[in-house]
């Protein structure tokens, strides 16, 4: 499943507590997608944080994976070498219930003066971005520049200010209480399925968590109407859970391969999936996203040499194009 808002905050808590206050030694960009940190942190040493912006699976994560390095480095790397490198990071921090990750570096501007940046990870699947931000909030560089044309609601492009995402118009799951949660199940549309109401009405409820709360009330993934006590009560169990930070990070394995991943316990697949339980949010993703991401960059190469051969298939026609004209 694609990262979603809740469980980012379990793994940005974990990152929190690991590479704040550390130093960045390196930074490289093992991907067109991809930048990894080098950190020298005090609380576990040498570390590396990866910032995924690939649009399938964008997210923030400590890694133990070696990723090969391009010969020369792109230049949205140069860029971060140039304003971050041998800089602190002060501050991790996620703009709540949103897919924003914002770390905030004091490094040694061109003036060679401190001066705060912010490195910012919007881990939207399909909008992916990482955009470095300088004291005054303007946009430097990204990794995806989006322009007018792209998108008329929102641009980022370098000089521009920094503006967050559009947020959903829907209530806040961590915050709302028993009686606002009845009224709201109470103007539910007769008959329709109460894990696409729980989508419907609350943000950063995804479509596992959203079956999730309904099988464990109902016994059935796909239930129409239930006893609003019985659902309230599943409901306020995983409130609490989230709201007093208790994350166990679950690898999904369906046949012995991983299926998908969550920060709580998986009911509803039955004995055919197995839920197992990681020490760290680190390890978890690391197990889950090494033979997807090695994949993925095997046919990258593949469409980059597949490219790479139909420009030099034109240029060949072109040049005998002119040599007949001639």
């Amino acid at each position: 499943m694609p990262l979603d808002a809740l469980c980012l905050s379990g793994l940005v808590h974990e990152l929190d507590q690991t590479v704040t206050g550390g130093k960045i030694d390196k930074i490289y960009q093992p991907g067109r997608d991809e930048v990894i940190l080098a950190l020298r942190t005090p609380a576990q040493g040498n570390v590396r944080l990866l910032l995924s912006a690939n649009p399938s699976h964008p997210r923030p994560q400590l890694t133990q994976l070696i990723r090969e390095n391009p010969d020369t480095p792109p230049m949205f790397c140069m860029l971060l070498r140039k304003h971050l490198a041998g800089g602190r990071l002060l501050r991790l921090e996620q703009e709540p219930l949103e897919r924003v990750v914002t770390l905030t570096i004091r490094a040694v501007d061109e003036l060679g003066e401190q001066s705060d940046y912010r490195l910012i990870l919007e881990a939207m699947p399909r909008h992916a971005n990482l955009i470095l931000v300088d004291r005054e909030g303007r946009i430097v560089d990204c990794l995806r520049r989006v322009d007018f044309e792209m998108s008329q609601q929102r641009q980022v492009l370098p000089g521009l200010y920094y503006r967050l995402p559009p947020r959903q118009d829907k209530c806040d799951p961590l915050t709302t209480e028993e009686d606002a949660f009845r009224r709201l199940l109470a103007r539910r549309p007769e008959d329709s399925p109460l894990d696409r109401w729980l989508m419907d009405t609350f943000t950063a409820i995804p479509p596992l968590l959203a079956r999730e709360l309904v099988c464990r009330t109902c016994g059935e993934t796909d239930a129409r109407s239930t006893d609003p006590d019985t659902l309230w009560q599943t409901f306020h169990t995983w409130q609490q859970q989230v709201q007093e930070g208790r994350f166990l990070p679950q690898l999904l394995e369906r046949e012995g391969r991983p299926a998908d991943f969550s920060y709580f316990p998986v009911t509803q697949y039955g004995p055919s999936v197995t839920c197992r339980t990681y020490d760290t949010f680190a390890q978890l993703l690391d197990d889950f996203y090494q033979g997807r991401e090695q994949a993925d960059r095997v046919r990258q190469k593949g469409q980059d040499l597949m490219k790479a051969a139909t420009a030099a298939r034109d240029r060949v026609r072109r040049k005998l194009a002119l040599q007949e004209k001639e």
